[in-house]
């Protein structure tokens, strides 16, 4: 079969681009609209993953919801013609035709898959531009040093991009395999002149290979005007698409000569016993396994950037970048590190004195996110203008100036705080806001700063030390007893989880919840929550049943039949929880701190906190033999809540709870095979326990009991409390024997048993998570997740309703 004529000749040199059309106005009000995720802070990372549309995340769970209820080969045929339309869109932005497009798994997977393609042997020459990026770069290592393939780097002229005569006397020198280049690097805002490339490339008859990561979706991209044969993309950049989505445009004739090393049944035809053929089209370069929902995401995203027009966005995000790239040039101590080619939507600096990722750091913890670039992401680029690691950030459409006056303020604060600081007393006083109190001299000279401190080891506090120290933060976790202790309310061998609540405000911080115990479980390697099913059961007329995500509503009778060990009194009901379990609480605490000291979290236990008190933009906490200062104090101190914010005094109520172990025959109706996580609302309190598993017999509480000073002395048990504890067994639990074993704990309790997270009132970096009512433990991890986010200054609406500030008059509930 012939090869189609393409546009253009190897001789032929390509017209300039077209003058971009008269301006269109960009209603950058109705992107913010559409792009839920420009509510939670400043983001400057289109570079690095863009904030997606709300219909790009419709279109992939409208199609993921598709595959859950016909199947994935059945959703997959429903799509056909939706997902077909996904490389008429991609050849339309690319100026190429639907067969030349494959979609792939991401950039790199199109490079290798293209690289590998040309089949370079020993002694053949590359031609790479600086401006490769990392994959692409030590894909042509490793190919010089295994194969012998030779890679000449192209030197820059005094612009910073491509010095052309070089590539030129580069090409006359001898033959050449491939030329290279990134159209816009990972490193800088440079632009490299792809058209002058693609011309002499053409003119030698070379292939030219594009990467264009970083310019599609924010530069115009014409594969025909700049001359490149080869072009590699990516979807979660400027597309604005999904992660996992990559695309490879491969133009004709240099298509039909190239042959995949490794073909997959999506790309080629099995023919005989030793014997294949290759797709005619792009698609040689596929997989058969692909994310469907993902690729349609891809398409709505493309057709989102059609709409919008490109040279509408590339306008746009040129005048946000040029204005950021001018206005951190003014400022003193920052340095913009964009060559004199510099162009498009990407601002790279630096501030003296500082590590790029530390002043990243700095600016995530008020809500602007980029990131910081190190050389080794593009050395051939940053080593030979000294520069060891930049600050990127990246403009995208739901930026507006507003988005710029917060990213060049707060960099104004960091060089200021890093320079010779005005004294926060001294500050608030020129500013006429509401001075402090002035801290001891020991607290304010020389003093160690932390971006964080978290008192309280339990649960929560030992969740929120290692999240904080995973996103690389300087934290510092302070237990006033010996870590492991029993004195609190996150002692004991187990806990329930379930997803069984009375109210919907519970429903997502419960799936958050269920997550983020996997996550946990993953980066422990361990087993944490035993899912064991679960019947939670209440007088049938009770006003406020529970209910929840995968839960219904059971009789007796069924009731017995999923839990034997469990008898029903007359004229209850249940509610069951297939999904409901029992977490390993000691492991969990220990997983906890191990993963945080591993992210260098520093621990220090028997160190109570005597006070703390905030100092401008900084918190000094006091222990018995020090004074130590913080940007952030999170309090997750349980019972001791009170005592650390006396605000929540009167309301929040501490209450001594007994747990009592009963023996029974882990073989029998109360162990596993008759019993799960149960509870049943009885008049004496709800009792709530586990099977007996583990040679400790059945576990039961009673969610009730007396008022407790935390700090006076707790006696063990007493008979009453068990003999009342018994009265409740004997009633939904027959079999059980006497009491074996018996622990106390403490309850720290709200009016309406919601827990307390969120800002301590009136303090802006102090945040208070406690008052969990009994029922705090099975969210532990993703309360660490959501304080982490707080103090890196993501907002957290989802949490509104366990806000402290509903606990004052006039406060939301």
């Amino acid at each position: 079969m012939s090869a189609p004529t393409t546009t253009g000749t190897a001789a032929s040199h390509p017209a300039p681009p077209p003058l971009l059309p008269a301006a269109r106005t960009l209603e950058v009000a109705a992107e913010r609209a559409r792009t839920p995720g420009s509510a939670t802070g400043h983001h400057f990372n289109a570079a690095g993953a863009a904030l997606p549309a709300s219909v790009t995340v419709e279109t992939v769970v409208g199609h993921l919801r598709a595959e859950s209820l016909s199947g994935g080969y059945e959703a997959a045929k429903d799509a056909a013609p939706a997902l077909e339309a996904v490389y008429a869109r991609t050849a339309e932005l690319l100026g190429a035709r639907p067969e030349e497009v494959a979609l792939v798994e991401s950039a790199t997977a199109g490079w290798h898959r293209a690289v590998s393609a040309l089949r370079l042997r020993p002694g053949d020459r590359v031609l790479a531009a600086r401006s490769s990026y990392v994959s692409s770069a030590l894909h042509l290592l490793s190919a010089e040093r295994d194969h012998g393939v030779r890679v000449e780097l192209l030197p820059n002229g005094p612009d910073g991009a491509v010095a052309l005569e070089a590539l030129e006397t580069a090409l006359r020198t001898g033959p050449a395999a491939l030329v290279t280049a990134a159209h816009v690097p990972t490193s800088s805002g440079l632009v490299e002149p792809a058209a002058d490339i693609g011309a002499l490339a053409q003119a030698h008859r070379v292939p030219f290979l594009l990467d264009a990561t970083q310019s599609l979706g924010q530069l115009p991209v014409d594969i025909g005007a700049i001359g490149c044969d080869l072009l590699i993309g990516t979807g979660r950049k400027f597309l604005r698409g999904p992660r996992g989505t990559g695309l490879l445009a491969v133009r004709r004739p240099l298509l039909d000569r190239l042959a995949p090393e490794a073909p997959d049944v999506r790309g080629a035809h099995w023919t005989a016993e030793r014997s294949w053929e290759l797709v005619p089209d792009a698609k040689r370069f596929e997989l058969w396994e692909a994310a469907h929902a993902l690729r349609l995401g891809l398409g709505a995203a493309l057709a989102d950037l059609t709409t919008l027009g490109v040279d509408t966005v590339s306008r746009h995000l040129a005048t946000l970048a040029t204005t950021l790239r001018e206005r951190l040039a003014e400022l003193p101590g920052v340095r913009v590190t964009d060559p004199p080619a510099a162009g498009g939507a990407i601002v790279t600096f630096v501030v003296d004195g500082l590590d790029a990722g530390a002043v990243q750091q700095e600016l995530a913890r008020r809500r602007i996110h980029l990131v910081a670039v190190p050389a080794g992401h593009g050395r051939w680029d940053m080593d030979p203008r000294g520069l060891t690691k930049v600050v990127r950030a990246s403009v995208h459409v739901y930026n507006d100036r507003a988005d710029l006056d917060a990213l060049v303020e707060a960099v104004r604060e960091i060089v200021s705080a890093h320079s010779t600081p005005t004294p926060p007393r001294e500050r608030a006083l020129r500013s006429g806001a509401a001075v402090p109190a002035p801290a001891p001299a020991t607290a304010r000279r020389g003093t160690r700063c932390r971006d964080a401190i978290v008192v309280g080891l339990g649960v929560h506090g030992s969740a929120a030390l290692r999240r904080l120290a995973a996103r690389g933060l300087d934290v510092l976790g302070l237990e006033q007893y010996a870590l492991g202790h029993d004195l609190g309310s996150s002692h004991g061998a187990t806990r329930m989880i379930r997803r069984a609540y009375p109210h919907p405000d519970w429903d997502g911080l419960v799936d958050t919840a269920y997550r983020a115990w996997e996550e946990l479980e993953d980066a422990a390697k361990t087993r944490l929550v035993d899912i064991t099913g679960g019947l939670y059961a209440a007088p049938v007329d009770r006003p406020d049943p529970l209910r929840g995500p995968g839960c219904r509503q059971v009789g007796p009778e069924e009731a017995a039949r999923i839990f034997p060990g469990l008898r029903l009194p007359a004229g209850f009901g249940a509610v069951h929880d297939p999904r409901a379990g029992i977490i390993d609480a000691e492991e969990t605490l220990r997983a906890q701190l191990t993963l945080a000291e591993r992210s260098g979290a520093a621990v220090a236990d028997r160190t109570p906190v005597i006070g703390w008190e905030p100092d401008g933009d900084q918190v000094v906490v006091r222990t018995a033999d020090s004074v130590l200062r913080t940007r952030h104090l999170v309090l997750c101190t349980g019972p001791w809540t009170a005592a650390q914010v006396p605000s929540l005094a009167g309301r929040l109520t501490v209450t001594r709870i007994v747990n009592a172990y009963f023996a029974a025959d882990p073989a029998g109706p109360l162990g596993p095979s008759g019993l799960g996580s149960f509870s049943v609302d009885l008049p004496q309190g709800l009792l709530y326990g586990f099977p007996a598993t583990g040679g400790r017999g059945l576990k039961v509480g009673l969610d009730s009991g007396p008022a407790w000073d935390p700090d006076a002395p707790r006696p063990a048990a007493t008979a009453a409390e068990l003999a009342l504890l018994a009265e409740a067994v004997a009633q939904v639990l027959p079999g059980a024997g006497p009491v074996t074993e018996s622990l106390t704990c403490l309850y720290t309790m709200t009016a309406d048993r919601r827990f307390v997270v969120g800002e301590v009132p009136g303090v802006e970096r102090a945040l208070v998570a406690s008052a969990c009512s009994g029922h705090g433990f099975k969210f532990g991890p993703a309360i660490g997740e959501a304080l982490a986010d707080l103090v890196c200054g993501t907002a957290r609406p989802d949490l509104d309703f366990l806000s402290p500030s509903r606990l004052f008059p006039g406060g939301a509930g």
